[in-house]
């Protein structure tokens, strides 16, 4: 009719081709909308083992996690556990993104990466100290029999699994060859007890008692070394967030290279980050298996 408009629907063919093409482009959106989404949402967890106590530790981490919310732009929070197997459980559940653990606590893991390792005094290796109260007369092994001992935590390398190796290889067989064994979860605390006397020996982490006795003397002053073991493969910061592992990984390596960054490793009493061959963690692993199957052939928990 004339004066009458008529609209066409508006038809047009699309290939097989062209309909795979635009699938493949959607699943691009939707997939890299998602990983907007994520990290405008997610929260970097940072996880520290109790290798010392709470209070020291998030005085310790709290500028390395600022520092690393301000260089990813995405907010932090330290997550704190007592025991080491809490925070293991938290890394293998993927509930922690980043994890400042033990290495004896690492070998208990499985298919965890390790990003770095902190090198100290220009070493990437630290030992385990045997430490008595020097008011114990403790001058050998032998003079360990009836007294009392503290180990720091079962997943502990230098706190643990090295001083049991020890024992054993030395024919101390049963934790009734002392007359108490304690548990203490960190290794300050475990310097504490010894030093005030509280119990006679401990097993613990060179790197703490170096840093306790450069900041406060007076809290080993009462304590000796009674044995150095050899050296191992430092303690592992290990990742489990896939999405800013990279970036975790750029961030740690480099801190050393920005004024910042340096300030909150000397706080840490770290000269920098560094990568690491996982094969090192190898030597702690082999006494592991030579601790676990004496543990398992014996008729009680003896240690």
């Amino acid at each position: 009719m004339v004066g009458q408009r008529v609209i066409y629907p508006l038809t047009f063919s699309i290939t097989k081709k062209k309909r795979y093409m635009m699938k493949i482009i959607a699943a691009f959106i939707l997939f890299f909308s998602c990983i907007n989404v994520y990290a405008s949402q997610h929260i970097i967890k940072i996880g520290v083992s109790s290798i010392v106590s709470a209070e020291t530790n998030i005085k310790m981490y709290d500028g390395l996690a600022e520092y690393v919310a301000k260089r990813l732009n995405v907010p932090t929070e330290i997550v704190y556990r007592k025991s080491y197997k809490e925070m293991n459980d938290l890394i293998s559940n993927g509930d922690v993104d980043l994890s400042f653990i033990c290495t004896g606590a690492y070998i208990n893991l499985n298919n965890i990466e390790v990003l770095a390792v902190p090198q100290v005094e220009g070493k990437i290796y630290y030992k385990s100290l045997l430490i008595v109260n020097k008011k114990a007369n403790i001058n050998s092994l032998s003079d360990l029999k009836n007294k009392v001992f503290a180990f720091t935590d079962t997943l502990s390398n230098t706190g643990y699994l090295y001083p049991v190796y020890y024992f054993i290889t030395n024919n101390i067989l049963n934790r009734d060859y002392f007359k108490k064994v304690y548990y203490t979860n960190s290794h300050d605390k475990s310097i504490y007890l010894v030093n005030k006397g509280v119990v006679d020996a401990a097993a613990v982490d060179n790197m703490i008692y170096d840093y306790i006795k450069k900041n406060n003397p007076a809290n080993v002053e009462n304590i000796n070394i009674l044995h150095v073991s050899k050296e191992f493969p430092n303690p592992p910061v290990v990742v489990t967030n896939t999405i800013y592992r990279n970036k975790l990984e750029e961030i740690l390596l480099n801190m050393h290279n920005d004024p910042e960054g340096r300030k909150i490793l000397s706080n840490l009493h770290i000269d920098k980050f560094v990568k690491i061959n996982k094969e090192e963690y190898n030597t702690v692993k082999n006494i592991k298996v030579l601790v676990d199957k004496h543990l398992k052939d014996a008729p009680n928990k003896i240690f």
